[in-house]
Order: C-alpha cells, then sequence, then structure tokens
C-alpha cells in the first residue's frame, strides 16, 4: 500500500528583511534557518531541521562595477556555463528579463548530485553594482514537486529595496 503525502500546509509567513544587502522575502514561518559559511553574504531556509538538500537560498553579492544592459551577453553566457558545468543536466525551463534597471536570468533544472537527481530553481538578478542569487532546491525531483508552491511564494514576493 502507498502512503499518500498530505501537501504542505503555511502556519504563517516570515518576511526575512536583509537590508544592508537590499531585499526580502517571504518564507515559511516554521522553516529553519542556517547562516552561510564565512565570505558569503545569504541565508538559507529548509523544511527540514537536519536536511539541506532540501533548501530556498538567497545570497547577494557586491560586483566590482555596475551592471548594464551592454552586459547582457557576457552575463547570459555565464549563466549559460554555470548550468551546463552541472552533471547530468537536463535544463526544464530557461527565461531571462531586461529592463532599464535589472537583468534577470531564470532556469529550471535537474541534475546529478552524489547519485540523487535533484531539482532546482534559479534566479540571478542584478541590478547596479549587485548580484541577488535565488535558489529553490529539491533533494529529489519529488521533494521539489512537494515544496514547489511554497517555493514559488518565495520566489515571486521577492523584494528588492
Amino acid at each position: 500500500m502507498t502512503e499518500t503525502r498530505q501537501p504542505p500546509h503555511y502556519r504563517g509567513l516570515l518576511k526575512h528583511v536583509d537590508e544592508e544587502a537590499g531585499y526580502a522575502v517571504w518564507i515559511p514561518v516554521d522553516w529553519h534557518r542556517f547562516d552561510m559559511v564565512e565570505g558569503h553574504q545569504g541565508v538559507i531556509y529548509s523544511p527540514y531541521p537536519d536536511n539541506l538538500n532540501t533548501t530556498f537560498l538567497a545570497e547577494k553579492r557586491k560586483l566590482a562595477y555596475s551592471v548594464t544592459q551592454e552586459d547582457v551577453p557576457i552575463l547570459r553566457e555565464g549563466f549559460k556555463q554555470g548550468l551546463m558545468a552541472l552533471p547530468g543536466i537536463e535544463i526544464e525551463r530557461q527565461d531571462e528579463i531586461v529592463t532599464s534597471t535589472l537583468i534577470t536570468f531564470e532556469a529550471e533544472f535537474t541534475f546529478l548530485e552524489e547519485g540523487t537527481r535533484r531539482r532546482r530553481w534559479v534566479r540571478n538578478i542584478y541590478w547596479g553594482d549587485g548580484q541577488l542569487i535565488l535558489i529553490a532546491q529539491g533533494a529529489t525531483v519529488d521533494e521539489f514537486q512537494y515544496w514547489l508552491p511554497m517555493f514559488y511564494n518565495t520566489m515571486v514576493t521577492l523584494e528588492i529595496h
């Protein structure tokens, strides 16, 4: 007999605000927070207290220069090369948005890590001299699908200050 897993339920939302980095995201209130290692400015949240293979990650990087629309071709190529470096990658969706103030590269894909097929949604957002990297990842394809409604809510409610 196969057990049916109940869908995830919100018990509330927490607004994670990073004033210094200039962004905010809404995270399920009962997810567990992990700080990044030294040298990285960001945060990781997971629905699990002891498993970082299913996570939402946000990291801001300050660049040595301001990004403009003229930089789009090289940024696009770097994004593509980064994706293609992942073992066993299968890109399901890829998109970009270029405006006068924001440049965004986005992809959903699966890849192999330690013999497990994982699914990930990545957004790289550039504005001024900043790069914000958002990653939603499921430990497996099924885990990603299970948590997708919460990942989606966090990805689309991003606030940039």
